[in-house]
């Protein structure tokens, strides 16, 4: 799974590269009061897309970390819960006598 992964990002990047060099024309680059430009049109698609691998590669580091969290909680939470079962058992176990009867006697029929 991890090499479709890396192909497609390959395929990606390859495909960038060529529409980048095909559209080598200048454009200006216009963000609220920010303006950038003349700047190569391959340039700006290549900053867009390093932007935007940043941002997922953010994102995913954040689902990551909710991920771990919840599961150690859960490993914790599933710790607690087997004790309680062991508890429960011993108890039970304790309980429950000699087979027979709950006063030790055999019972016939």
């Amino acid at each position: 799974m991890n090499i479709l992964v890396y192909i497609v990002v390959v395929l990606f990047f390859f495909v960038l590269i060529l529409v980048g060099v095909y559209n080598s024309s200048d454009v200006t680059v216009n963000l609220l009061a920010w303006h950038v430009g003349p700047v190569p049109m391959g340039a700006v698609m290549a900053t867009a897309a390093i932007f935007g691998v940043a941002f997922a590669c953010t994102i995913g580091v954040i689902d990551g970390i909710k991920i771990r969290i919840t599961n150690r909680q859960l490993r914790k939470q599933l710790r607690r819960i087997e004790e309680e079962a062991d508890a429960l058992r011993l108890r039970l176990a304790r309980h429950e006598g000699p087979p027979g009867g709950p006063d030790g006697r055999e019972t016939s029929s």
